[in-house]
């Protein structure tokens, strides 16, 4: 199934970077861009296969490569096998220029096939928005998501050591609401604890639990600012129990109470 949006622009042209279109292509088809787009592109493959040549390279195109084109670069891509399927992100701003050559980017660039599960939930966090004119900021903020994690994908996908972590980040993604204990997530990334929090830390700059705690804040924030559930009820749903410390944790990274987070909303 094929699906995009393509936001109408307002105020958030004024912002440093903001999405032009976003959107799944199954299957997707032959595109020939003799003069490149007009913004930056950030696409990765969730089945099949493709191939995209670009600036005389060839760049195969399989489950789980992420591909970053930038403006104005004449490319061309098609479906090997007519069942290539791909999610896509198109975006502009006038610091990207600055902002891409500082993270590292630098013309057109694949990855090797990675974990793009975290990736993935970006993007599906970034679709849900994308329509909503109201939101444009927010849709902002999560295009900065993705193009962080995307950058991530581009420094660490020849190291080895970042499928480990990868899995296990997408692994807290996805079951951050759990009581989730640092052995589960071990076993996520296939490491003994010992092992694994040394690479964790070293490619992310923060221990698992750090992330784990931060993904639950940034989820709790998303409640207390888009729903009308308790202290209590958005605590648990993001994975603390017990109201007093997820108020401690939240006010120790935020420098606010919940409660007192949700009145500023």
């Amino acid at each position: 199934m094929t699906r995009s949006i393509y936001p109408v622009l307002g105020a958030e042209i004024n912002l440093p970077f903001y999405l032009t279109g976003i959107g799944t292509t199954d299957p997707e088809y032959h595109i020939i861009r003799t003069e490149g787009l007009t913004s930056h592109q950030i696409m990765f493959t969730t089945g099949g296969s493709g191939v995209l040549f670009a600036d005389g390279k060839k760049y195969p195109q399989t489950k789980g490569v992420c591909t970053f084109i930038p403006p104005a670069v004449p490319h061309e891509y098609y479906p090997e096998n007519g069942d290539w399927k791909t999610s896509w992100v198109v975006f502009r701003g006038d610091m990207l220029p600055h902002i891409t050559v500082k993270m590292g980017f630098s013309g057109v660039m694949s990855t090797k096939p990675v974990n793009t599960d975290a990736l993935a939930h970006i993007f599906s966090a970034m679709f849900s928005v994308a329509g909503d004119y109201t939101k444009a900021e927010k849709c902002s903020e999560l295009l900065y998501a993705y193009i962080l994690e995307a950058k991530r994908l581009f420094a660490d996908g020849n190291d080895p050591a970042n499928d480990h972590v990868s899995n296990a980040a997408g692994f807290m993604e996805r079951w951050y609401a759990r009581d989730l204990s640092l052995a589960e997530i071990a076993e996520a990334a296939g490491l003994s604890e010992q092992h694994f929090c040394r690479i964790f830390k070293r490619n992310t700059g923060m221990t698992p639990i750090e992330f784990l705690t931060k993904k639950r804040i940034a989820e709790a924030k998303t409640l207390l600012s888009d729903t009308e559930m308790t202290i209590s009820e958005i605590g648990r749903a993001v994975g603390f129990s017990d109201r007093s410390y997820f108020t401690s944790v939240f006010r120790k990274y935020e420098g606010f109470s919940p409660s007192d987070y949700k009145k500023l909303k």
